[in-house]
């Protein structure tokens, strides 16, 4: 055998031993890197299902610049908003029990009373003068409950922004002379004078019709929650963003620890009880007063009663 024919032997047996240990070890790098991928997936997968059933996933290393760290963070952001998700639905449901609850507190005594006066006026031994006290009594109960619907409709149109508030700019005296109109019946009948110091005129940046109702209600308040032959007083000063509208009546007062609380939804202290009312107005009014960037404060008046201020955007500002 020739010195080329065992060289040509040799040289081929290195190559076929090189081919061999090349896919050895291609085999071995495959078998491995199979090994790390199924268990990428199988730890990637509990981390998933971990999320799904609202516990933590499963923790890598977020430090290092690996694909399961890149992994372990964007699951880290979806646990973190389905977290949230599961929190908001939480809320709203808990929210949606509370209207339930309110609702049905507020519709059981004007209800109880319509079935109790309609049996009595069907009562046939009654006179026609005891039928007609039970008449006006059953359409004063319908009255109330056409209101409450009327005022949860709203109020259910605004918190779901069904309603969309279209400010513009809107002249102070008149905004407070369409209000006023509506109360200056109830004023009067109690007896209550009405003081308005707004001796400047200047333009608020609001929607009008809106914006005349949430006055309104803390009109209707502060001469509801009023003795006969008391006095409420609006008085308004022009501040650098806002005008404010103050309203302040000689009424039962609000107390200290019942500030935050009166405007939340069907919300009435104990010392209001005697006073026809659903608790209804100044929740309605903060809300409207926020979809138009405007807010409320509530404190004590300066002698007696209460001081309700209501913080309009001027139109200046646009």
């Amino acid at each position: 055998m020739d010195q080329r024919t065992i060289f040509f032997i040799t040289g081929s047996a290195v190559v076929f031993l090189f081919l061999v240990l090349l896919g050895v070890i291609s085999a071995g790098i495959w078998l491995h890197m199979r090994k790390k991928y199924i268990s990428f997936a199988e730890e990637t997968c509990r981390s998933i299902d971990a999320v799904l059933k609202g516990r933590s996933a499963e923790a890598f290393d977020m430090d290092e610049d690996t694909l399961l760290s890149k992994v372990q963070m964007k699951l880290k952001q979806l646990e973190e908003i389905t977290a949230a998700a599961a929190r908001k639905s939480e809320a709203r449901e808990q929210e949606v029990q509370g209207i339930i609850s309110d609702l049905s507190h507020q519709l059981k005594t004007p209800v109880a009373n319509i079935m109790m006066y309609c049996d009595t006026a069907l009562n046939p031994v009654i006179t026609e003068e005891e039928r007609a006290k039970c008449m006006a009594v059953l359409k004063d109960q319908v009255g109330k409950l056409d209101f409450l619907v009327q005022a949860m409709i709203r109020m259910s149109r605004l918190e779901q922004n069904i309603i969309s508030l279209h400010p513009e700019p809107v002249s102070l005296q008149h905004l407070l002379d369409r209000t006023l109109q509506s109360v200056r019946g109830k004023a009067a009948g109690k007896n209550i004078s009405l003081e308005i110091l707004c001796e400047e005129d200047s333009l608020l940046l609001c929607d009008e019709k809106w914006t005349a109702e949430a006055l309104f209600n803390v009109l209707d308040n502060a001469v509801k929650y009023s003795p006969s032959g008391s006095r409420v007083t609006v008085r308004c000063e022009r501040l650098e963003t806002y005008t404010k509208i103050g309203i302040e009546d000689e009424g039962i007062g609000i107390s200290p620890e019942h500030a935050a609380d009166v405007c939340k939804r069907f919300f009435r202290e104990k010392k209001a009880a005697k006073t026809e009312g659903v608790g209804i107005g100044l929740y309605l009014t903060r809300e409207i007063l926020e979809k138009e960037n405007g807010y409320l404060k509530i404190g004590p008046g300066e002698r007696t009663g209460t001081t309700v201020s209501v913080y309009l955007l001027n139109a200046e500002n646009l």
